[in-house]
């Protein structure tokens, strides 16, 4: 039996394929957001139906979760929320794991959950800001004119960035360069900015372990800040980061099996 997990993010859209009886992963992938609905959605009956032979994956037993999540409708599939999804990818793919925090910084949120004992304690969301999420990042590095992958890597000298707007940061970053700030440390000042407002998130939902998800957790920068301002103890980034809500809807079926 193949099963399918779908996560509807607001960037892009991931898809992953396992295959019960060879216990194995069959198909990863991921698609942009914009492309996955102009490509392989139709509007039947005011709702979006996804066409999973356009998309080449098994529709038998399908599960879907992340932003989107409501407004695709994918005929007998399960739909579950977005924190259960993470939680559940986590215990996938980190099968040993009781007491944790995981940190998933989307496109357009970033969700803190804090799992005890193997189950859901609390959660946090922020969802009304984009300084505190992967849009933020993006929309810094195509005003820098530098890549993601530059970006994430820049920990040295960071220029102290004050404004908590995404659209005002970008004024202030402007203003920055025209001030002859070296790139590299205006960008090392966005990773220490977004890592200050996403730690309070975390030191609300505290525990030494903290597990990374989603494209961010290749950001390096934020990483290295949020270790100095948050005491935690390890830090985990499952090998599947960017597919782990996908994941977790995989779990839901084995789990409900």
């Amino acid at each position: 039996m193949i099963l399918t997990g779908i996560d509807l993010g607001s960037r892009f859209v991931k898809i992953i394929c396992y295959d019960v009886d060879k216990n194995e992963f069959v198909k990863k992938e991921i698609i942009d957001t914009v492309e996955f609905y102009k490509n392989f959605a139709k509007i039947k009956n005011n709702k979006v139906n996804v066409e999973f032979d356009k998309l080449n994956i098994p529709s038998e037993k399908v599960c879907s979760t992340g932003y989107g999540r409501n407004n695709v409708n994918i005929s007998h599939a399960k739909i579950i929320n977005e924190i259960k999804a993470h939680y559940l990818g986590v215990l996938f793919q980190f099968n040993n794991l009781k007491d944790f925090t995981i940190l998933d910084i989307g496109g357009q949120d970033t969700k803190v959950i804090k799992v005890k004992d193997g189950y859901i304690e609390d959660f946090v969301m922020n969802d009304k800001c984009a300084a505190s999420t992967g849009r933020y990042l993006e929309n810094m590095a195509n005003v820098l004119g530098v890549t993601l992958e530059y970006l994430y890597n820049q920990i040295k000298s960071p220029v102290i960035l004050n404004s908590t707007c995404a659209i005002f940061g970008e004024s202030e970053v402007i203003g920055k360069i025209a001030e002859g700030k070296k790139i590299s440390s205006i960008c090392a000042g966005i990773n220490l900015s977004l890592a200050k407002r996403i730690a309070p998130m975390i030191n609300k939902l505290y525990s030494d372990i903290i597990v990374l998800t989603g494209g961010v957790a290749k950001n390096k920068g934020i990483i290295h800040f949020l270790k100095k301002i948050v005491n935690f103890k390890k830090v985990l980034i499952p090998k599947d980061f960017q597919f782990n809500g996908a994941i977790g809807c995989i779990n839901y079926f084995i789990i409900n099996n």
